[in-house]
């Protein structure tokens, strides 16, 4: 009997040790599935989603990230550039460029010096940049309040200059900055004709993109497609082709007399007159 009261009493506490365990894990089960469901209300109120129970964030975040209209805060706005107007530095400027010290240049132009020096053969800063084809200079050079629409001699603008070393980069630029592609100088050429002229097919490309009208003559009467053809650019000669409607009108050049023949010719005519005096 002993020995049965005590397998009894074994079994009977393996039984409600089981049970006991089985209790635990079911309440530890329903706090973690509690746990998990707050976390998923959390993160759904981080990315703006909308949950089940109402939740305050939202509005919050709202407020804080939507701004008002206006673009850019008054604080978030660069501040205005102060220029220099020093002569001495601005001739310094124009020396470095000239001389093509360019770190220096960009050094003065940083600094807020103004681009307004010219010499007496009437060279600025922005054509010294344009000539050479110094893109970032060109831009800090306008930024400082230099002059796009400058002309030189003749009214030729940047871009004929450019166009006649065939600097594409430099053209585009100046155009974005307000240079008009199709300007005519005093002999009405425009930059369609320089390029032509120089046989630069990249350029006369662009430029009939752009809408400069290649019927236009200058004062010789000759098309850019004219001039193609008197140079045997035959790139730019199958460009132009496509697209002007008009014939050149290419006027044969004068005959210069020649100093020599003006001589003879003075010559005999100081023979006849002595020859009728001494008769």
């Amino acid at each position: 009997m002993n020995k049965q009261n005590i397998i009894i009493s074994v079994v009977f506490n393996k039984i409600t040790s089981i049970l006991l365990l089985s209790i635990a894990l079911t309440f530890t089960a329903n706090a973690k599935t509690n746990q998990l469901g707050l976390l998923d209300d959390d993160i759904r109120a981080l990315l703006n989603e909308p949950s089940k129970t109402p939740s305050t964030t939202n509005k919050t975040t709202s407020k804080v990230d939507s701004p008002k209209s206006g673009g850019t805060s008054k604080k978030n706005r660069a501040p205005k550039k102060h220029l220099i107007s020093d002569p001495h530095l601005e001739q310094e400027l124009f020396d470095t460029l000239k001389s093509g010290q360019t770190a220096r240049s960009m050094h003065l132009l940083k600094m807020g010096v103004k681009p307004n020096y010219k010499n007496i053969k009437g060279e600025t800063p922005l054509g010294i940049a344009v000539t050479r084809g110094w893109a970032s200079i060109i831009n800090k050079l306008v930024e400082n309040g230099a002059d796009i629409h400058e002309k030189g001699a003749r009214g030729v603008t940047l871009v004929h200059t450019a166009s006649a070393r065939g600097m594409t980069d430099v053209v585009k630029l100046l155009v974005k900055h307000g240079l008009n592609p199709g300007k005519k100088t005093d002999k009405k050429w425009t930059p369609l004709h320089v390029a032509a002229r120089y046989g630069h097919w990249q350029l006369v490309q662009y430029f009939v993109q752009a809408g400069v009208d290649p019927n236009i003559r200058n004062s010789d009467g000759k098309t850019a497609l004219g001039l193609a053809r008197q140079l045997r650019h035959m790139g730019i000669i199958k460009i132009l082709s496509q697209v002007t409607s008009v014939r050149s009108l290419d006027k044969p050049p004068k005959k210069r007399k020649s100093k020599k023949r003006k001589k003879k010719r003075s010559k005999k005519r100081n023979k006849k007159r002595r020859k009728s005096k001494n008769k």
